[in-house]
């Protein structure tokens, strides 16, 4: 087994726990233990940093699914449902206009990935950190309360990045062979 074997090994463990983390963070979530939320969710952050350390350093996946992006994808879902459960009224505060335009885009996405199976999912510099902008709302959410302005730059830049992704996305499609 080559070191190149391992990454991807590593990289595809990490991505599996960060999955898996999801039901031990709903359920203390659900039953509002805010710090044990806190703590699993940066573990699960972290995972998602450190795959992507290791799959840069690893063999190709041995199948065409972008199970990081699936999990991203399982885990910004997630990240809004913790929040609706440990923080009141900020979904109803915040909801308009992003998550509608969010999941117009998420679902244009997913059809466009059905369709185009051979589809490779570009990875933008705007994207990462956007999505690691993200993964900071909810402990800020906990550490500090509700912060408007960084809340609507979180919400903004994420919006900005789908539909940067989605624009990318359809080009490639659209683009002659």
């Amino acid at each position: 087994m080559n070191d190149e074997h391992t990454a991807r090994r590593i990289a595809d463990a990490l991505t599996w726990s960060r999955v898996i983390l999801v039901i031990p963070i709903t359920l203390l979530a659900w039953f509002g233990f805010r710090w044990w939320v806190f703590g699993l969710y940066i573990a699960g952050a972290l995972t998602d940093y450190f795959d992507g350390v290791f799959a840069r350093r690893a063999a190709p996946p041995k199948s065409d699914i972008d199970f990081d992006g699936i999990a991203d994808i399982v885990y910004r879902v997630m990240t809004v449902v913790w929040i609706w459960l440990l923080i009141p009224g900020f979904i109803e505060k915040y909801w308009l206009p992003y998550v509608p335009i969010l999941v117009v885009l998420e679902l244009y996405m997913i059809v466009l990935r059905t369709r185009n199976p051979q589809l490779v999912v570009p990875h933008f510099q705007f994207g990462r950190f956007a999505m690691a902008l993200f993964f900071f709302l909810l402990p800020v959410l906990i550490l500090w309360g509700d912060i408007t302005w960084f809340v609507h730059a979180v919400l903004i830049i994420g919006t900005l990045s789908n539909a940067q992704l989605a624009w990318a996305m359809t080009r490639l499609i659209r683009a002659p062979a």
